[in-house]
């Protein structure tokens, strides 16, 4: 256990739920990005996120590999959702489906970082951890979500 959760459990300090434990790397370093951990299966390539513990194409099991996925990806599709979520998203909001081409997979996320109804498919995105809700305890509750890029060089 770090020394942020020690602090967090003595409640010394308000911390964050994440969304899902193994979906993302945190808590961040300084100076560290956020990525999504995937697996790739070690007998055919392909990788995955969320993990798999046998692949869908090869039919291996037990022969996958954690990797870290790229943060910048495109949008394939997404919409805007007009009324808030049963989980306690408010509205509106934007989500889709972002393609990363360096890790040839396609990612469903939530999208911020501009008014929702600016995206659109075709636009390059990178990942954040951020907020998405509040839960049932006022802690809040931090997931991954893709944000506009603006500039990569």
């Amino acid at each position: 256990m770090n020394e942020t959760s020690k602090k967090a459990l003595e409640g010394k300090e308000k911390y964050a739920v994440v969304v899902e434990a193994g979906l993302f790397h945190y808590p961040l370093n300084r100076g560290e990005k956020p990525h999504l951990t995937g697996n790739r299966c070690n007998i055919c390539d392909k990788r995955f996120f969320p993990k798999r513990t046998g692949c869908p194409y090869c039919f291996k099991d037990g022969d996958m590999e954690d990797v870290e996925l790229d943060r910048y990806g495109i949008i394939y599709a997404c919409t805007l959702v007009h009324i808030p979520s049963p989980s306690g998203i408010k509205a509106p909001y934007a989500y889709g489906y972002v393609d990363i081409p360096v890790d040839r997979i396609r990612v469903f996320g939530l999208f911020t970082g501009a008014e929702p109804s600016s995206f659109h498919a075709g636009q390059k995105v990178e990942l954040v951890i951020e907020p998405i809700k509040t839960d049932k305890n006022g802690q809040e509750v931090i997931g991954y979500k893709f944000k506009p890029v603006e500039n990569r060089h």
